[in-house]
């Protein structure tokens, strides 16, 4: 065996992140000279599985350093640590007995290194974390020995900062390890999820199912940064210095291979020594300053930090709201489990399978630019790809008897660019456009209206011509609020207006989703939560909660099931948070929404979407062509006595006024039709119900709601929806009511 007067051994000290970080973090001499050594045993144990070899020499040079280690422990060590392993077995020696270090550790990382020996497949996430928890987190419990910490929850820390320090190092090398090694550190079930072979990994780097795979990794790691964050214990600030410059570097490497768009090549991702010495300014000068009593810590600080752990979540319902909110808390370090009554996840906004045709969207649902919560949880996810975004507003419209018409903002800075749209749509006068301009001009300057005004009321009040709102505003406060001018809340009306048309330029174009919106987080939604130790369950139900002291102490579900958890996230529909919740208010009956699915065989227009201005009907959408026919999904908000019609006399009207508005339509022999009929779509956005939604919170401790019902100050969009989940999010991990005991009894 190698020992630590190996010019080898030395050199990769010297240049390894680890010693850097040795050397900066300012570790008393004799524990750095410790930690060399140490170093230098973990890398004699990796170098016996890399060098040339049979496997069966290896495993015996792996067995004889078990060996080494089982005498340390032994009644008389201290007389054979000379006799055995040579230089580098006396100084370890000298070494665990010095700083203590248990025995398991030790045995972990020659367990680890033992793994590498013949190439393997890792089957799930549970293997590959057995094999980085030797060959990573046992360094780390070994390690803080070394640094001199002293807080139990260091070992929890160092656990998870081996793991986010592991995953990166799988991430960052996975092109060389399958060109170098023939190594392949990526679950086979997750692979398989994105259709990725093996040889795929050989030039990934334009490959979008890799990438989509990578970043499941990146989530992973990035959970056990957050985690070990959670996990830090005050008093050993100081001796985890060390291990906070890796994490720091680490971590920054994550960050670049994101950036990259994970277009991994054989070159690795690297930090340069400028980037090196930021970090490490920015890492090592706050600590320094609190070594020496310069921050003034609040005598609540230990409180909260006792608060903010790693916890359990579980979240009800998984629309875009739970999903959201469960993709927000995996992230941030804590564990989640998203339970969801039917077959499939999404919500409204779920699939509609039909025998004879593809997967699709119950109705079609269109996002803007300024949706940051949607946008946020799609970049979480990694499936921002997934979806088609504009440069800016460009939505074509149609008026009857074919006459087409389009708003479309100039690439200006705002506000310019929506004069550029008022002047290009011909539906307007240039009276009309003037007095949209005021009211913008009003918008911008904080003018708001009353909590109790109509939208009818407010816009009259601004001198909006009839021709304005005939043209504009009517057609969009019923599609954005699902409720005409004259019931519509004016509060939520001006919000969306001042997000989207009064916004930046880019906040009033239009996203779609390429797939149907059901399928936009599948398979990854449940793929990230599954990585970092949660899950995702369907056909589970939500049946009672129960209630004990001010907090929930558990969810039954409907097949009997009792599940326990730190945080409970209903993201279910209002009327049935109402059901399980005593004493909330009574949800109010819903607004209706009418979507109508015809199939052509051949196109009716070439712009993915359009509207219909007069019409019934708002927008047609064209969501593409499939088995020879194209699919267009008509959507009719406040359809009104449309809801009790029958099936055949929907598609009749429907086809009546496609042909009112597209003549040429008349010849177009249509192939099938679909209605879906939405009873409680949306809840009622008037100034009444709007002053009635519940907040997040709620009267338990650990309870909160989410969903496009939730008081986010928007109506009921997709963006309400993702930013109440992330809102519960927030609220669920820093409740202050924690089962301590919940993380070890929570196994289902």
């Amino acid at each position: 065996m190698p020992s630590t007067d190996d010019q080898q051994q030395a050199r990769a000290r010297r240049n390894s992140n680890l010693a850097t970080a040795f050397a900066i973090a300012g570790l008393e001499p004799a524990r750095c000279r410790a930690m060399e050594i140490f170093y230098t045993f973990c890398r004699v144990a990796d170098d016996i599985v890399d060098e040339p070899g049979d496997a069966e020499s290896k495993q015996h040079a792996l067995g004889a350093w078990r060996d080494i280690i089982h005498g340390y422990y032994a009644p008389d060590s201290a007389d054979s640590d000379s006799q055995q392993g040579g230089a580098l077995a006396g100084e370890m020696a000298a070494v665990v007995r010095e700083y203590t270090i248990p025995q398991e550790p030790l045995l972990a990382i020659l367990d680890g290194c033992a793994m590498d020996i013949t190439p393997r497949e890792y089957a799930n996430g549970a293997e590959l974390h057995q094999y980085c928890y030797g060959v990573a987190s046992a360094v780390g419990l070994a390690s803080i020995r070394i640094f001199g910490c002293r807080h139990p929850l260091s070992e929890d820390f160092a656990v998870a900062m081996g793991y986010a320090l592991q995953f990166t190092n799988i991430l960052r090398d996975v092109v060389e390890d399958y060109h170098e090694l023939g190594r392949i550190y990526l679950p086979r079930d997750e692979m398989a999820a994105f259709g990725v072979e093996p040889a795929h990994l050989a030039a990934p780097a334009e490959n979008p199912a890799c990438r989509a795979l990578f970043h499941v990794q990146y989530f992973r790691a990035k959970h056990y940064f957050n985690k070990a964050r959670l996990l830090v214990a005050q008093e050993d600030c100081q001796a985890l210095r060390a291990a906070f410059v890796m994490g720091a570097f680490y971590e920054a490497i994550l960050e670049k291979i994101k950036a990259s768009g994970f277009r991994l090549t054989r070159k690795r991702i690297r930090l340069s020594r400028w980037e090196k010495v930021k970090l490490l300014r920015s890492t090592l000068v706050p600590l320094h300053r609190e070594g020496r009593g310069k921050v003034r810590r609040n005598e609540n600080d230990d409180k909260a930090s006792l608060v903010l752990r790693p916890k359990q979540i579980a979240v009800f319902g998984a629309g875009v709201a739970g999903i959201a909110a469960a993709a927000e808390v995996a992230l941030a370090g804590h564990t989640v489990d998203l339970f969801e009554s039917r077959r499939e996840i999404g919500g409204r906004s779920g699939l509609l399978s039909l025998k004879d045709s593809a997967p699709m969207d119950n109705g079609h649902h269109a996002m803007f630019g300024c949706y940051s919560a949607f946008l946020r949880l799609v970049e979480t996810l990694g499936v921002r790809g997934k979806l088609d975004e504009a440069a800016c507003l460009n939505l074509p419209w149609r008026l009857p008897g074919g006459r087409a018409a389009c708003l479309a903002a100039w690439l200006l800075p705002a506000p310019f660019h929506l004069i550029g749209a008022l002047i290009g749509f011909s539906v307007l006068s240039w009276k009309d456009r003037w007095a949209i301009l005021r009211l913008g001009l009003a918008m911008r300057a904080g003018k708001t209206p009353r909590a109790d005004e109509t939208a009818a009321t407010w816009l009259a009040r601004y001198g909006q011509t009839s021709g304005a709102i005939h043209a504009l505003w009517e057609p969009f406060c019923i599609a954005a609020l699902n409720e005409p001018l004259a019931t519509g809340s004016a509060s939520l009306l001006h919000e969306t207006l001042r997000r989207t048309l009064f916004g930046r330029v880019r906040d009033s174009a239009v996203i779609r989703s390429r797939k149907p919106l059901g399928q936009l987080f599948v398979p990854e939604a449940a793929l990230c939560l599954k990585a970092v130790g949660g899950a995702l369950h369907l056909q589970a139900r939500a049946a009672a909660l129960d209630f004990q002291e001010g907090t929930v102490s558990a969810v039954q579900l409907a097949d009997g099931t009792r599940v326990q958890a730190d945080a409970y996230i209903l993201a279910i529909p209002w009327h049935e948070a109402a059901r399980l919740v005593p004493s909330m208010e009574k949800a109010p009956p819903g607004r209706p929404i009418l979507s109508v699915h015809h199939f052509t065989s051949t196109p009716l227009m070439l712009a993915p979407l359009c509207g219909l201005l007069d019409s019934p009907v708002q927008w047609v959408f064209h969501e593409g062509a499939s088995g020879g026919t194209q699919h267009y999904s008509l959507t009719l908000s406040c359809p009104g006595e449309w809801m009790v019609l029958g099936t055949a006399e929907i598609v009749s009207r429907t086809c009546e006024e496609l042909a009112r508005f597209f003549p040429e339509s008349r010849e177009v022999p249509f192939v099938k039709s679909v209605v879906c009929k939405y009873p409680g779509a949306t809840f009622p956005a008037t100034p009444e119900v709007a002053a009635r939604r519940p907040g997040s919170r709620t009267a338990w401790g650990n309870l909160f709601f989410a969903g496009d019902w939730v008081a986010t100050g928007l109506p009921a969009t997709i963006e309400s929806a993702a930013r109440s989940g992330q809102d519960a999010a927030k609220l669920a991990t820093t409740a202050t009511r924690v089962r301590a005991h919940c993380r070890k009894e929570h196994r289902r």
